[in-house]
């Protein structure tokens, strides 16, 4: 098969331009361009510097997601975070994004944070000024998620200020697209938990509709994505009434705060 040997390489965890063509003995620019190809084929997801597997079964572990416009994702990430006031009692989805707001959280003090995502978890483990609350059920591993029963009785049991809604699509007007019946039903009972509902999406997500799953926003909501939209997604988010939307710079985002120990 054509780039088999780049294909294998990628999938052994060579990820990088430059460490590809080190290994395989061929420039970066033959690499970029087989990766491209490859990337037609569905054999692999670019990232920025190199790509990584395509997920199994069509669906990108939130590992995997988290490397996709990861400077957008940041900057998404940093406004969703100014959103959040010391006393808020906070969801957040499982997801790349939700990931990044974890981390941006992690340094503050006073919020209580209710997740439904293993990164979250992950991101606010040895956070002291948080007050971490993860919602019980089954893991799905691969999306870093938890679902089902435990989950709803917990989920219809709170309310919340504001929940931070991950998305493997977004459509106005439709919802929010998900790769499961599943991940649909926990973002919807999230949406209905809380005072208010703000979708945390880069720009490649909008329009996207992927999945045959939607979970469908009970309200008007805020869209927090960034200046990558082009002039169809943008016109239909305006012609939303229930949408606020809020746009950040694609890339130049720091990392999240330095901790102060």
């Amino acid at each position: 098969m054509r780039h088999q040997k780049l294909l294998d390489a990628v999938n052994d965890g060579v990820q990088r331009v430059e460490d590809l063509a080190q290994t395989l003995g061929i420039s970066p620019s033959t690499v970029r361009r087989g990766l491209t190809e490859l990337e037609q084929a569905k054999k692999v997801v670019r990232t920025h510097g190199g790509a990584v597997p395509t997920a199994v079964g069509g669906e990108l572990s939130w590992t995997q997601k988290s490397l996709r416009n990861a400077p957008a994702k940041r900057q998404i990430a940093a406004r969703a975070a100014d959103l959040v006031e010391d006393d808020h009692v906070i969801l957040l989805d499982s997801g790349s994004t939700t990931t990044f707001i974890a981390e941006r959280l992690a340094a503050r003090s006073g919020p209580t944070v209710i997740t439904s995502g293993l990164g979250p978890m992950t991101a606010l483990h040895d956070a002291e000024g948080i007050e971490l609350i993860l919602v019980g059920g089954r893991v799905r591993r691969r999306r870093g998620s938890i679902v089902g029963d435990y989950a709803r009785g917990v989920l219809e049991r709170i309310t919340a200020d504001i929940a931070f809604i991950g998305a493997d699509g977004f459509v106005p007007g439709r919802g929010v697209n998900c790769s499961s019946p599943e991940l649909a039903e926990v973002k919807e009972l999230q949406m209905r938990s809380v005072r208010r509902v703000a979708v945390v999406a880069d720009s490649s997500k909008i329009g996207g509709d992927s999945y045959p799953h939607w979970a469908v926003i009970p309200g008007p909501y805020t869209l927090i994505t960034d200046d990558g939209l082009d002039e169809a997604a943008r016109s239909s988010l305006d012609d939303d009434p229930g949408c606020t939307l809020h746009t950040v710079p694609a890339a130049g985002v720091p990392g999240p705060p330095a901790s102060t120990d």
